[in-house]
């Protein structure tokens, strides 16, 4: 092959690495301990970017691939991507939010792990570990408590609650219902919308692939 498309997942990201000067070393009780500074918006919004997959056209020219930097198939999926929620559980009163009140519209991808490539052409990304990117807390009594706490939400390894509500427990208690699922996309179009397909079930999925069995 002379020519194709690499697609990559970007898995998650280390603030402490992206935002030099966010960790300090400080002295307590005579010991050396690290002091980690609240991410601002702008920060949030870079890890948010960095979140989800890049499909880049490449072509072998003089025997080493290089990036078609204007690749009409180029594209950048993020954590603010609009996306589809099909299949069964689409429309449901537990994914549904205040800013998506149809159940059916999702905004991004996190934490994608392996992917892989259906025998039809479209790439599947795997949502792995969602409960990192969840703060505050659920209403009193809330109906989702034992489901969040079977998958560890909320971790709040991640400050986006801080400046994103959805992210928020507290303000979209039904947001983690929509992570944690295989995400289709149509590489060979830039303007399709992905798809997160709910029939392939909820969890920390750790890859995504396809394999055709022998007898078809």
């Amino acid at each position: 092959a002379e020519h194709g498309l690499l697609v990559v997942n970007h898995e998650y990201t280390n603030p402490h690495l992206m935002f030099p000067g966010i960790v300090k070393i400080v002295e307590k009780d005579g010991k050396k301990a690290a002091e980690v500074a609240p991410l601002s918006k702008e920060q949030v919004d870079v890890e948010m970017a960095a979140h989800g997959g890049t499909i880049v056209e490449i072509r072998k020219d003089g025997g080493k691939w290089q990036v078609v930097r204007d690749g009409k198939l180029n594209r950048r999926i993020t954590s603010s991507t609009e996306m589809t929620l099909s299949g069964p559980v689409a429309g449901h009163d537990r994914v549904k939010t205040n800013a998506d009140p149809s159940g059916t519209k999702v905004l991004g991808t996190i934490n994608n792990c392996a992917g892989g490539v259906t025998p039809w052409g479209t790439y599947v990304m795997a949502e792995e570990n969602i409960h990192g990117y969840f703060s505050g807390e659920l209403p009193e009594g809330h109906k989702e408590a034992a489901n969040y706490k079977r998958l560890g939400i909320p971790e709040g390894a991640y400050e986006w609650g801080a400046h994103y509500d959805r992210f928020n427990l507290a303000k979209e208690p039904n947001e983690p219902n929509r992570f944690g699922w295989i995400v289709e996309v149509d590489v060979n179009d830039p303007d399709s919308v992905p798809r997160k397909r709910t029939a392939m079930g909820r969890f920390k999925h750790e890859g995504a692939e396809s394999i055709v069995a022998k007898d078809g």
